[in-house]
C-alpha cells in the first residue's frame, strides 16, 4: 500500500474549513497541519486531528508535508505558493490563480522548475454537470454550438466580499465555457453595476466569443433567488444544465431535411425529444481534492491546468478594466 500523502491547509476560513474536512476524511491522505493567524482556527485543527500553526512559514519549516492547499486572499497566493514550492511541496491554490497574470506566470514557472504540481481550485470544472455537458457536446448532441449562456446569480456571502463579482463568480463561467467548447475566450464587451455593495461591483454581464460561438455570462449577488445554470444552443438541439441538481436536460431538435414547407419545418422543430442526463451527485470539492492528490502521486486527473486558469484570469481582469472605465 502506498504511503499516505501528507497534506497541510493554509487558511481556515469558509472555504479552508471544507478543505480541512475533506482531507481529514480522505482515504490515503494524512491531514498534518492547519496554518491560520486567527486563533479560532486552532479549534478546527484540533477537531480534525491536525496541528495548528498561526504562521504558515513556521508550519512549512516544522512539518514534512507532500502537498499544501492554499485557501487565503488572492493577493497572498504567489508569496505563499513560492514558499510551499521551496519547501518541496505540491500546491493547490484556490481560484483565481493569482492577483495578476504576471504573478500567475511566475507561480507556474516556479512549480515547473521544481517539478511540482500546481493545481488551481476552479471547482466547477469538477462539477458532474460540466463533465456531462463536455461529453454531450463532444459527441455532437447539439451539433455546431452557436451560444452558451451562464447564470450565476444571487446569494450575497455572509461576510462582505473583499473582491468584485467578476473575480468571485464570473471567472468560473469564463473558464467553463472555454472548457466545454474547446475554444479560448475573447471578451467582446462588459457591463457592471454596484447595487448593494458599498465598494465593489456586485452585478456584471459579459459578452464573449469562443471560436464561432458566443458566450453570455451573467453574474451577481443581488438576485434574491440563487441560480446556477448553463445552457448550450446548437444546430441540432439545446442543453440545459443545473449546477445544484447536477442534471443536464437535452432537447433534440426534430429537423426533417425533406420537409418542403416552412410550416412543416416549424411543426417538427417545435417538438423536441427530451432526455434527462443525471449521475450520482458528488461534491465537486471532493472530486477536486481527489484529483489533486492523484496528481501528487504522479497520475493524471487535474481538470484545469495553470495556463487555462491564467487565461480565465486575464479575461476577467480585462472585463474589470472595461467596467472600471464605465464607473470612472
Amino acid at each position: 500500500m502506498a504511503e499516505p500523502i501528507r497534506v497541510a491547509v493554509i487558511g481556515g476560513g469558509n472555504m479552508g474549513r471544507h478543505h480541512v474536512r475533506i482531507y481529514a476524511e480522505m482515504f490515503g491522505v494524512e491531514l498534518v497541519a492547519l496554518a491560520d493567524p486567527r486563533p479560532a482556527a486552532a479549534a478546527l485543527a484540533e477537531e480534525r486531528g491536525a496541528r495548528y500553526y498561526p504562521d504558515y512559514l513556521a508550519m512549512l519549516a516544522a512539518e514534512n508535508v507532500d502537498a499544501v492547499s492554499i485557501v487565503v486572499p488572492t493577493a497572498l497566493h504567489l508569496e505563499i505558493a513560492e514558499a510551499a514550492i521551496a519547501a518541496d511541496a505540491h500546491v493547490l491554490v484556490e481560484k483565481p490563480i493569482a492577483a495578476t497574470v504576471a504573478e500567475a506566470e511566475q507561480m507556474t514557472a516556479s512549480a515547473a522548475a521544481a517539478g511540482k504540481v500546481l493545481a488551481v481550485g476552479h471547482i466547477e470544472r469538477y462539477n458532474p454537470v460540466v463533465r456531462q455537458l463536455k461529453r454531450l457536446i463532444s459527441e455532437g448532441a447539439v451539433g455546431t454550438v452557436s451560444s452558451v449562456t451562464c447564470k450565476r446569480l444571487g446569494g450575497f456571502p455572509l461576510v462582505q466580499p473583499p473582491t468584485n463579482v467578476i473575480i468571485d463568480l464570473a471567472i468560473h463561467d469564463i473558464d467553463v465555457i472555454s472548457y466545454v467548447t474547446g475554444q479560448p475566450a475573447e471578451l467582446l464587451g462588459a457591463h457592471g453595476s454596484r447595487t448593494f455593495h458599498p465598494e465593489q461591483i456586485d452585478s456584471a454581464e459579459l459578452l464573449l466569443r469562443y471560436g464561432t460561438a458566443s458566450g453570455l455570462v451573467q453574474s451577481n449577488w443581488v438576485t434574491p433567488v440563487k441560480i446556477r445554470s448553463i445552457s448550450v444552443t446548437g444546430s441540432r438541439g439545446y442543453l440545459e444544465g443545473n449546477y445544484v441538481s447536477q442534471e443536464v436536460v437535452q432537447y433534440e431538435a426534430s429537423v426533417n431535411p425533406e420537409d418542403g414547407a416552412w410550416s412543416d419545418f416549424v411543426s417538427h422543430f417545435g417538438n423536441p425529444r427530451q432526455v434527462v442526463h443525471a449521475e450520482t451527485p458528488r461534491e465537486p470539492l471532493v472530486l477536486e481534492l481527489e484529483a489533486f492528490v492523484s496528481a501528487c502521486r504522479g497520475r493524471s486527473g487535474l481538470a484545469i491546468e495553470p495556463a487555462e486558469a491564467t487565461a480565465a484570469l486575464a479575461t476577467a481582469l480585462k472585463a474589470m478594466q472595461i467596467i472600471g472605465a464605465q464607473h470612472g
